[in-house]
Formats: C-alpha cells, sequence, structure tokens
C-alpha cells in the first residue's frame, strides 16, 4: 500500500504559473492530505465530462475504500461549460479542486491542435496539487476519452497503490489495422532506444507514483507549445531513463470523443516525431548504452478481442509513395544516405503483388530521418512531413502483411518489425557518433 511521503524538492524550472479560480485554495485546505489523486484535462468536453467525471468517482470509492482520493479538473477555459457539469458532477466537494490551467492563444486556434491544447501545463498543474497534497499516486485522464472502461481509473491505480509500481502506461484494445503509426514507428522506436516494451508510449492515460511525479517537477520540461504526444513521450521516457519501476493495464478500447476532424497524416507524423527525436535527443547518453529490450508487468483485465475491421485497400497508400518520392527525390537525396535511397528506389518497380517494404529497410529509414532531424539538415518540420509519402508506402506493405493475420498472429508480426528496429540500432549509434552528409 501506498504512504505518505514528504515533499523533496520543488519545480526548479520556470513554467507558465498556474491559474486557478478564486475558490482553488479553499478547496485546498479542505482537501488536506491525499492517497490518490486523479487529474481530468477538460477543454471543451461539455458532452462527456460529467460521466467521466462520475465513472471516476464511482470506480475510486469502489477500489480504494480506505484511502482519500481527490479529483482535480484541470480545465483550459473552456467556453462550453465543461468547468460547470463537472462541479455539479461530483458527490463531495471536499474532494475535488478545480483549476484553469494556461493555455496560449496559438495553441487554441491552430488548426493543427488535437487533443487537450496546453498539455503540458495541464499536466503540470495537476503535478503540483499531488505534490501539496502529499499523494502517492496521481493518474492523469483526457477527459475527451469517451470509451474507456469504468474502472480505468483503478486498473491503472493498482499497480502503483499495491505493486509499488511508479509508472503505469495504457494498454488498449485496438483493430489489427488501427494506430499504425504507433504500431511501425512509435512503439518500435522508443522500444529499440530505451529497452523497454511499453506498447502505448504515447497513450493519453496513466498512473505514478508520487516519487515520480516529483522526480518530474524536477526535469527538463516539455516545450511550452508542446502536444499531447510530446507530453506523452516526455513522461514514458523520463520514467524509463530515471530507473523507475514501468509497467502497463489492459484498460479496454479507446475513442476519442473529438469535435474536430483529425489533422492531416503529414502533420500528425511531424508532430509526433518531433516529440519523440525531441527526447531522443536529450536522453541520447542513455539510449545510447542499452541493448535489447525487456518485457514490462501487464496488469488488469483479459478483454475480448474487436471485431474483425473491414480490410484496408493498400492501393491508394501505395501511389501516395510511388508519387511522392517521385516529388521530392531531391529532398530525399540531402537526408538518405545512398543504401537507402536504392532500396526505395527498387520499391517504385515492384508489381502491387510483390510489394514489400523490409523491416530493416523501414528501421533504417526511420534512424536516418533521425539523423537529419538533429543535424537539422533542412527546415525540421519540412523534413518529418517529407516522410510521410514514404510512411504511406510502408503502411501499405503492413496492410497486405497482416491482412490475413488472426490477434496472435498480428502481434507475432510486430515483434518481427521492433527487433529490426533493434538489430539496426548499431546503425543509428555509429551515425549518431560520427555523422555524415550525402550531397544531391
Amino acid at each position: 500500500m501506498i504512504g505518505k511521503k514528504d515533499v523533496n524538492g520543488s519545480n526548479r524550472l520556470p513554467m507558465p504559473e498556474v491559474s486557478v479560480q478564486q475558490h482553488t485554495e479553499e478547496q485546498l485546505r479542505n482537501a488536506g492530505a491525499a492517497d490518490i489523486v486523479v487529474g481530468i484535462l477538460s477543454y471543451n468536453n461539455a458532452g462527456n465530462i460529467a460521466g467521466v467525471t462520475k465513472e471516476a468517482q464511482r470506480a475510486l470509492a469502489a477500489s480504494f475504500p480506505a484511502l482519500r482520493c481527490v479529483m482535480v479538473n484541470a480545465d483550459g477555459g473552456s467556453k462550453d461549460g465543461t468547468a460547470e457539469l463537472a462541479a455539479s458532477a461530483v458527490e463531495d466537494r471536499n474532494d475535488f479542486v478545480q483549476l484553469t490551467y494556461p493555455v496560449y492563444p496559438a495553441q487554441k486556434i491552430s488548426p493543427e491542435t488535437w487533443g487537450v491544447p496546453g498539455k503540458a501545463n495541464a499536466v503540470n498543474a495537476v503535478f503540483k496539487i499531488a505534490a501539496e497534497l502529499n499523494a502517492g499516486a496521481c493518474a492523469i485522464v483526457d477527459s475527451s476519452a469517451a470509451s474507456l472502461s469504468g474502472d480505468w481509473a483503478s486498473i491503472l491505480l493498482q499497480p502503483v497503490t499495491e505493486q509499488e509500481i511508479d509508472f503505469v502506461a495504457p494498454s488498449y484494445v485496438r483493430q489489427k489495422y488501427d494506430g499504425a503509426l504507433l504500431l511501425g514507428v512509435i512503439y518500435p522506436l522508443i522500444r529499440a532506444l530505451y529497452g523497454r516494451r511499453v506498447h502505448q508510449p504515447v497513450g493519453g492515460e496513466y498512473a505514478l507514483s508520487g516519487k515520480l511525479v516529483r522526480h518530474l517537477m524536477k526535469q527538463p520540461q516539455p516545450e511550452a507549445d508542446a502536444t499531447n504526444t510530446g507530453v506523452d513521450a516526455w513522461m514514458t521516457i523520463q520514467a524509463i531513463t530515471g530507473n523507475f519501476t514501468v509497467a502497463e493495464a489492459c484498460v479496454g478500447p479507446r475513442v476519442l470523443n473529438t469535435k474536430e476532424p483529425a489533422p492531416e497524416v503529414s502533420t500528425i507524423l511531424s508532430q509526433a516525431l518531433s516529440a519523440v527525436f525531441t527526447e531522443m535527443n536529450r536522453s541520447a547518453t542513455a539510449w545510447q548504452r542499452t541493448r535489447g529490450s525487456l518485457a514490462v508487468p501487464c496488469f488488469g483485465p483479459r478483454f475480448e478481442p474487436l471485431p474483425e475491421p473491414t480490410p484496408a485497400d493498400p492501393a491508394p497508400m501505395l501511389q501516395s509513395f510511388r508519387l511522392g518520392y517521385q516529388n521530392l527525390q531531391d529532398v530525399y537525396r540531402l537526408i538518405l544516405p545512398p543504401a537507402s535511397l536504392m532500396d526505395l528506389k527498387r520499391l517504385l518497380y515492384l508489381s502491387p503483388e510483390a510489394y514489400l517494404f523490409d523491416d530493416m529497410t523501414w528501421a533504417r529509414v526511420v534512424y536516418d530521418f533521425a539523423l537529419a532531424w538533429r543535424a537539422r539538415i533542412i527546415d525540421r518540420d519540412q523534413l518529418l512531413r517529407a516522410l510521410t509519402p514514404v510512411y504511406l508506402g510502408w503502411v501499405a506493405s503492413w496492410v497486405r502483411s497482416i491482412r490475413d493475420a488472426g490477434p496472435k498472429e498480428a502481434q507475432e508480426r510486430l515483434e518481427t518489425l521492433c527487433l529490426a528496429y533493434e538489430a539496426q540500432k548499431g546503425y543509428l549509434i555509429s551515425r549518431w557518433r560520427w555523422p555524415d552528409t550525402f550531397n544531391p
């Protein structure tokens, strides 16, 4: 079980001050000390916030009857009544704190913002409350996650409160074609770099020990304009490189109740990889010492697989790859070494029936882009968007390779891809230490 621990240290880096509502200080005095703090992040989530709040209260009361649980609604200045609906959904105001975290105007109006705007500030605000209340455990959840099991809070938190785990990432149930960016890039890259098999390293919902919360408050923070992915990647990588105990928990399927359409593939790809590459650059000393990877404990119930999805058509993606490669040849000559260029060129002439993007080639290309991003070969956003056609070429191959696969076979196929990333890590390290350039 968790116990009370003194708060050692404070946030050493200048961050925007949390703009709290007038009654927040009184709420904190009423809350006193807490065993668990649950932060629910919101921004214009009026259609979802009351249900998420009620379900979280119910799960916490049922799973932790002997512990003091305080809920914190960190809102980004919603204009649709979200904050009022959250407050009306709670049963005990002494166990509830509301605050407004700072969101920069550009984060609210940008069409490329997806998820909670200003998430870095929202998470930092919740961490400050958890530290002030001497909480032994803290959970973070995005209130737009409409489909999580009602017991998500206890599933995430129990490894922290009962098993002394420091960081618990979610493990979602997905259909096999979902999350291609996660499966093809983010998960195998972070696994190969840091040696831990955290399947959802940029998940959105997390549980942390009080010790890890205090550690994170002392570390270099994500950039002020960091995306949701950037904040999630920062937390996961800091937990691993800080030698904290890491686990994951099965929380069921996840569907976001979003009001806006998702950004274009190139935008999502650029945002996600910029976040991971930033942490990769900061922690080079740590990941260059890591070899192989280890599984992490997995807690929670086992959910049934989702129904088989409609087969995806790889033809449009393959066409996008071929067209994009032709249009961006001069850019690729700046980014990729001759061997990678030759491998991609061979793919252009394969028939759809014979088309296969080799795992080793794909892992090496991702590493090539990471190296070019570090060296600032061209504008970083332009560079990452240039990866989009090649990524779609890989997705086309991935879709074909798992078309007839069941859940077990699809997982085995993912494992093969991850091992290719691990096998090519020596290539990354050698070029990282001894950079080179390629002329058009």
